[in-house]
């Protein structure tokens, strides 16, 4: 019944993201990358959150993009079935189609529990005021709290530091 409450909310997110053109032709970096449907804005497909967390953070990441305009979404995998975290991420973004289209300004956050693994892909329209060592201080930031078992408070985190870093004003 919840996945119910999310299809309309789901559907106008997918048309105002709009769906890149790689999605349609997906690079050999993606081969391994199993399906995963997009859920909302947290695809928590490992189980590692509880409804009240989902709860909090797709409502984050909701004020997040009518701040920004900018889509962030947050995704958790069973498993990465041997593909490098940063190749599966920049492949579920292009999937889901996150970010505007024309901006390619979409982040996607990544955690794969079971490998202990996890990245933060983004759209080349916010590389450059997101750039790697950006997204490198912010997981250094989020281990912390993955190594006590603390998703929901990592995830919290990173978001945070995210919208700081991408021209979120509180």
């Amino acid at each position: 019944m919840r996945r119910a409450l999310l299809a309309a909310p789901l559907a106008i997110l997918l048309a105002a993201g709009g769906c890149k053109a790689e999605a349609a032709r997906e690079s050999a970096a993606c081969d391994g990358v199993p399906p995963l449907a997009l859920a909302g804005r947290v695809t928590d497909a490992a189980d590692v959150l509880d409804p009240a967390a989902e709860a909090r953070l797709s409502d984050r990441l909701a004020r997040y993009e009518q701040a920004t305009r900018h889509q962030m979404v947050v995704a958790t995998t069973p498993g990465l079935n041997g593909v490098r975290v940063d190749n599966f991420g920049t492949c579920l973004g292009n999937r889901w189609g996150i970010g505007d289209k024309d901006r390619d300004d979409g982040v996607l956050i990544l955690i794969a529990p079971k490998e202990r693994q996890m990245g933060i892909a983004t759209g080349s329209g916010m590389e450059n005021i997101l750039p790697d060592d950006k997204t490198l201080e912010i997981v250094q930031q989020m281990t912390p709290h993955f190594a006590k078992g603390d998703y929901a408070g990592g995830l919290s985190e990173g978001i945070e530091a995210i919208a700081a870093q991408t021209g979120e004003t509180p």
